[in-house]
């Protein structure tokens, strides 16, 4: 009997999960008739969202200073990034910044805690202009044969 609930409530959990997301509807020839538009609606939906995948205290401590700086900036809610951590006894926490699934920033955090907010501000600097050439270049190069995410 507990399966069958649980079955039932993953099965509710999702169907309240997908209908979080904007639909999109096919053309007559099976092409999705609002492209643009439905990317442009999920881009909006979680735009300015900064996800934290940081494992160390250290990485938390970037993770912190990165995201009051990032605030700052002009456009920075626009952007959906991720902040990335992969910690390693020999080479130290290496941290990065992905926006659309490219890495725009890529750093060795400090031994010493206390520098974090200079890598921080470093980071946020080379992130942010790194992110606005991704998108001036999306929106600059057409191509009919590779997709808006293939370049």
């Amino acid at each position: 009997m507990n399966s069958r609930i649980a079955g039932s409530a993953a099965v509710v959990l999702i169907a309240v999960w997908a209908s979080a997301f904007p639909v999109v509807t096919l053309g007559a020839e099976g092409e999705p008739a609002a492209d643009a538009l439905s990317s442009r609606v999920l881009q909006e939906t979680f735009a300015g969202v900064i996800v934290d995948q940081t494992v160390t205290v250290a990485g938390h401590d970037f993770y912190q200073e990165f995201v009051a700086m990032w605030r700052e900036k002009d456009a920075g809610n626009r952007y959906a990034i991720a902040v990335v951590e992969r910690p390693s006894a020999r080479w130290g926490s290496q941290v990065w910044v992905e926006y659309a699934h490219r890495r725009v920033f890529q750093m060795v955090l400090p031994a010493a805690r206390a520098n974090v907010r200079a890598v921080a501000a470093e980071a946020v600097d080379a992130a942010y202009q790194n992110v606005v050439d991704a998108e001036v270049q999306r929106m600059l190069f057409r191509d009919e044969d590779l997709a808006p995410d293939e370049i």
